[in-house]
């Protein structure tokens, strides 16, 4: 998504937890961040207590499409909280860990296995040094993730598969030590001053040794001439002079080595697949004198002849005491921190049921005599216990279907249809649930009469597979050739159903697969007119086929595929459908014959699929030839007929032949007819409901995007379509449009504009005629005199008519009449569409969106509900539930975050549970608990309270994202609905205002109505009050009354996120980024705003003459210790930018920023900047003269 979209996103989690098969893992040097990777992409981020270490899942990073391989800091600060992130795809991230925003994202060819952070010399920040499925070690950026240079192999050159970088301590430059698959030890020197442009940096020494495939390489801390390496079968300690062996441990019987590290010169801890810690004592003989810096090699003793006594000995486990099977190797990690000047050494374990483990070593690295002790963990974990301990669960989109007493049917696929505000969802049982979306949301997180409903909100229900629906597929969505009342659903019974989405009947079961339908695809556009009327379902039988909704049969069965179909492309001009399967093979179909074309293998399968993305680029592009048609993009029809004719396929031949006659009788059609000649693009939907799993085992869990921007506009489309003519052109909307309309209107070509004028002068011309033949038969005048009669009459009627009441009549009878034939047509429109063939028992609608009225107004009134922050005003809140209609929540809401590339940050509903045990102190509300709600919901008095202490403070201690998208929001919203008459979400109200709109057309009214008018624009006027109120609390006086309920950590919003919106394309939203920048800043004070110009100005591109810069410097030194303040306080806006773009970025939000600083603030700035100018540098004049420029 487009970084400028305002997108709140909102998770309902349902009842279980997802599944989190741990596959890396990493925790901060403060003890305060667990990140762990899982197989399945996601990325959990935990909060530790440092002094417990009880950890408490906080979110999931979305974003990876492979098993998380790799995790690194990204930054030498210790409270820098980022992370870098690598998948099995080649995928890149860097996270910020507060927020949860994917900073910067890439995809690379290489794919890594281990990154090892490291401080460079002559490097300001961290490098990350990279291997895995390549021969080079990679030293990238890790915000920028560029990668800076990279280390080549001259001997031997081969995958790195283990690589340790260490400072030895009597030189300056880096060593990097590491091992090829083949056992080839290579050393790089690095003097810092590496990049990409510098020659080829090959090994400076390099030595074959016997240990294949090794897994990890660690020098020792306390003795860098000792190295840790680490096979699958065994372990060995090596001499880093020569090379040679010391000692080697062979891995327990039925396990495996992963990885291991030094406790102590003489001690290692290695782990094995299992999921157990060894620690060994390495013999003292070999060691002696290894502990010193400045030891020989070649010390006496040390390469000596081996004894027995001369072996490690194992002196204690770190295991679980279950011993537990793994479905697979645990992610495991050796952690050296401190805190509070105190050193802690533990072992981190993450295994396949999710269950993250911490054992403290220090605890176990005393030997015990004459026994092997084995140690439990200290704190054991998992999202599924994290679950479990949470009163109430959290909370699903379908509940209400739920029953405690019968067994819980889960959800297994989703689909939102947004005309119809339907969501769409297939369960475990083979049935498929059709409900509206807003009703079943405000009913599982918002309280009100809805609660005391049984059965509501109605559903329907769709009875047809035997087993779990797999997938849905509404095709009308995707592309308006469909028809709109077409569902499609495929199940694990191996049918395919279509439904009639509005009377729930099945219309057809496709029954052509021999597995359970795992996918529904629909073809692209530009398929041949037989294919644009069929839909592709994929099978776990590794078949495809093409099924037409309108034939109602299959078209192509494409089933020779050995193994799973893991990617399916088009090439509609040549009539294929390219199949790529797991195994690499690329499969060539032809669609209307359902001949296998050819099988490809190797490089020539990635080169065909690469041209099945080249043609839709182009086709996306608008490429095409002016002047092509329609047509232009299908298939040739001969290309279908020779196919046909040599496969003895006639429904084929019959095909190619009538799409061939069409062709050479349809007209010549203008250009730009390609695929940017579709219908208009659709406005952006104001909410989308996402099915969200992150294993496909899992069921499913919901999230809400609601898109700020669509949502204004549609509200705003809804206001303005129910206005009158006059009112439109009163508030200044309808003159630019009507300018518009009759640019368009206007023909650019003069033979037209000549035939047009020559119609209409023949028009009036006829009409002459015809008024001079009535007037020539008219001999007695009889015309004239009627007319004069009606004349009379209606000057009589006009004098009496002092009101102008009957004025007013004929105005509200004519658009009366205009409006009922408008109806009229469009209901004779859809009546004359119906399918004659098909029975009802009763008339339905086509178009969904006459079935029920608008609902935006119920969008908006959920995002309100969720966003206001209720119990920081007790007056506005109740205004805001009598007067607005907003909700209070009902239980605490998991918002989430939508970065670049579209990945995301969603909240787990776990890190918000952790919270309740600190309101046992807060009182009751006694407004919720003495109205009208059922026994069962006031019993909830605890998460009553919690619910107050959320939305007044836990809410808006965060993030500073969530605190400045939240409240954009909700200030633009509040701003859109005070634009808008009587907008009000109280039911009562929202009709009346419906029904007054028409009525509202001048300043006379009828006399019995005037008194029902006047309590109309009371009633609006407090409204208008009510939404003005609700905007002022979110803009201004929020972050005062947060301080003020106890919020310690309050996330104050984000000046650079506002000022990135000052020029937003979206009015609402402008100026509500506006008026939160301008709080923002006047809340800074004069210092604040100080040490934001000092931090920003330097981002300033020099647009100025150096001439006008004052050239005087001052001395330097009280300066610097004023900016290594500043540096502290602002670290991360100080960073230097990492990329090209970054650096646009911030030169364009500087711009901003300080031209509003200037403009606003100018000055004070303006009179400290005079008073300080003695001892200013040259690049503090510099800022303090663009400012006070700005500020005139």
């Amino acid at each position: 998504m487009p970084g400028t979209n305002l997108i709140v996103p909102v998770v309902l989690w349902g009842k279980h937890a997802p599944t989190h098969c741990v596959s890396s893992v990493y925790l901060s040097r403060d003890q305060k961040t667990l990140v762990t990777g899982c197989y399945d992409g996601q990325i959990c981020i935990w909060q530790v207590n440092p002094d417990t270490l009880k950890m408490t899942p906080r979110c999931l990073l979305v974003g990876h499409t492979a098993p998380v391989t790799c995790l690194s800091r990204a930054s030498i600060i210790q409270d820098n909280n980022f992370i870098v992130s690598s998948s099995e795809a080649g995928e890149m991230c860097t996270w910020d860990l507060v927020d949860g925003k994917c900073r910067e994202s890439v995809k690379l060819s290489q794919i890594h296995t281990n990154i090892q952070a490291y401080h460079m010399c002559n490097s300001e920040d961290l490098r990350l040094f990279c291997n895995g499925y390549y021969a080079e070690i990679l030293i990238m950026d890790p915000f920028s993730l560029e990668i800076l240079f990279c280390l080549s192999s001259k001997m031997n050159p081969d995958w790195i598969s283990a690589l340790h970088v260490l400072r030895p301590s009597s030189r300056k430059d880096d060593v990097v030590l590491a091992i090829s698959i083949t056992g080839t030890v290579k050393v790089w020197s690095l003097l810092g001053h590496e990049n990409k442009q510098s020659e080829p940096i090959y090994e400076n020494e390099s030595k074959q040794i016997r240990c294949l495939n090794a897994l990890s390489l660690n020098c020792c801390a306390h003795n860098q001439r000792t190295v840790l390496v680490v096979c699958a079968k065994y372990c060995q300690i090596y001499d880093a002079g020569d090379f040679s062996v010391l000692c080697s441990m062979q891995a327990p019987s039925g396990e495996r080595w992963m990885s291991g590290d030094f406790l102590a010169p003489d001690r290692v801890l290695v782990w094995s697949t299992e999921g157990k810690g060894y620690l060994y004592k390495l013999p003292a003989n070999k060691l002696r004198g290894r502990a010193i810096s400045s030891s020989v090699p070649d010390h006496k003793g040390f390469h000596g002849p081996t004894v027995d006594h001369d072996s490690p000995v194992l002196f204690s486990i770190l295991a679980h005491p279950d011993n537990k099977l793994l479905s697979c190797p645990p992610a495991m990690r050796f952690i050296l921190t401190s805190v509070g000047g105190k050193q802690r050494r533990l072992l981190l374990r993450g295994d396949s049921a999710g269950v993250v483990s911490l054992w403290n070593v220090d605890d176990a690295a005393v030997p015990v005599p004459t026994s092997v002790p084995s140690h439990a963990p200290i704190v054991m974990t998992s999202l599924d216990m994290a679950w479990a301990e949470m009163n109430p669960s959290p909370v699903g989109i379908l509940d209400q279907f739920g029953h405690p007493e019968d067994p819980e049917i889960k959800l297994t696929a989703s689909i939102y249809i947004l005309a119809a505000n339907r969501l769409v969802v297939g369960r475990s049982d083979g049935s498929i649930v059709i409900v509206n979306a807003t009703h079943t949301v405000q009913l599982q997180l918002l309280h009100g009469a809805h609660q005391q409903l049984d059965d509501w909100p109605p559903h329907q229900l769709l009875l047809g597979h035997n087993g779990r629906v797999n997938c849905l597929l509404y095709p009308h969505h995707v592309h308006q050739r469909y028809d709109k009342s077409h569902l499609v659903s495929g199940g694990i019974d191996f049918a395919v159903c279509l439904w009639d989405l509005f009377s729930g009947a099945l219309l057809h079961r496709f029954c052509v697969h021999a597995g359970e339908i795992t996918q529904l695809i629909v073809p692209p556009h530009n398929c041949s007119t037989r294919i644009q009327k069929c839909i592709c379902s994929v099978a776990s039988d590794h078949s495809v086929t093409l099924l037409s909704l309108s034939e109602r049969k299959c078209v192509t069965l494409a089933s020779r595929h050995l193994f799973p179909v893991v990617t399916i492309k088009w090439r509609p001009a040549d009539d294929f459908m390219v199949v790529g399967c797991s195994d690499g093979t690329v499969h060539v179909w032809q669609m209307e014959t359902g001949h296998l074309d050819r099988v490809l293998h190797g490089m020539i399968a990635e080169e065909v699929l690469a041209a099945c993305d080249e043609t839709l680029a182009d086709d996306l592009g608008g490429s095409m030839s002016a002047g092509s048609g329609d047509l232009q993009g299908l298939a040739n029809p001969a290309v279908h007929f020779f196919r046909g004719l040599r496969h003895r396929n006639l429904t084929a031949m019959r095909a190619a032949t009538a799409r061939g006659l069409a062709a050479l009788q349809a007209p010549e059609r203008g250009g730009g007819a390609g695929p940017l000649a579709e219908p208009a693009r659709p406005r952006r939907a104001p909410l989308t409901v996402q099915g969200f799993r992150s294993n496909p085992a899992d069921p499913e869990s919901h999230i809400l995007f609601f898109d700020i921007e669509g949502l204004i506009v549609e509200l705003l489309s809804e206001e303005y379509s129910a206005m009158s003519p006059a009112s439109l052109e009163a508030a200044g909307l309808i003159t630019s449009e009507y300018m518009k309309v009759a640019a368009l209107t206007q023909s650019a070509s003069p033979d037209a504009t000549k035939r047009i004028s020559d119609f209409f002068g023949r028009v009036k011309d006829k009409a002459g005629d015809m008024e001079r033949i009535l007037k020539e038969k008219d001999k007695h005048d009889f015309l004239g005199r009627v007319k004069d009669k009606a004349g009379d009459v209606e000057r009589k009627i006009k004098e009496k008519d002092k009101h102008g009441i009957l004025a007013k009549m004929k105005e509200g009878a004519e658009t009366m009449q205009t409006k009922l034939q408008a109806k009229a047509e469009q209901l004779k429109g859809h009546i004359e569409q119906k399918d004659d063939t098909t029975p009802t028992k009763r008339q339905r609608p086509r178009d969904m969106s006459l079935a029920e009225p608008p609902h935006t107004m119920e969008i908006a009134q959920i995002l309100m509900s969720l966003l206001h922050a209720w119990g920081l005003d007790a007056d506005l809140d109740r205004v805001c539930e009598s007067k607005l209609g907003l909700l209070r929540p009902m239980v605490p809401v998991c918002f989430g975050v939508v970065s670049r590339h579209g990945h995301m940050a969603v909240q787990l509903p776990t890190w918000l549970g952790g919270w309740a045990e600190a309101c046992a102190s807060i009182p009751d509300d006694p407004m919720l608990l003495n109205s009208n709600l059922p026994q069962e919901l006031v019993r909830q008095e605890k998460l009553t309270r919690y619910l107050r202490l959320f939305t007044s403070k836990l809410h808006w201690e965060l993030s500073t994202t969530l605190t400045t998208n939240h409240l954009l929001s909700i200030v633009a919203l509040a701003n859109t609905l005070m634009s808008m008459s009587n907008a009000s979400f109280v039911p009562e109200q929202e009709v009346a205002r419906r029904l007054h709109r028409p009525t509202t057309r001048g300043s006379s009214s009828w006399a019995g109505d005037e008194e029902r008018e006047e309590q109309l624009a009371a009633q609006q006027a407090h409204i208008k009050q009510g939404w003005s109120l609700l905007a002022t609390l979110h803009c201004v006086l929020l972050p005062d009354k947060v301080v003020a309920a106890g919020a310690k950590n309050f996330k104050r919003p984000q000046v650079e996120m506002l000022a990135r919106r000052w020029q937003h394309h979206c009015l609402e939203v402008r100026d509500a980024s506006q008026a939160l920048l301008l709080a923002e800043l006047g809340r800074l004070g004069p210092k604040g705003r100080k040490a934001l110009v000092d931090n920003w100005a330097q981002y300033l591109p020099l647009y100025t003459h150096t001439e006008s810069i004052n050239p005087q410097a001052a001395p330097k030194e009280p300066v610097e210790k004023q900016e290594e303040e500043f540096e502290e306080e602002e670290e991360e806006i100080i960073r230097k930018p990492s990329s090209l773009a970054e650096l646009k970025r911030k030169q364009t939000t500087a711009v901003v920023l300080l031209g509003v600083i200037g403009a606003e603030f100018g000055q004070d700035i303006a009179s400290e900047g005079a008073a300080g100018n003695k001892r200013r540098k040259e690049g503090d004049s510099r800022k303090s003269s663009i400012v006070e420029g700005k500020s005139v």
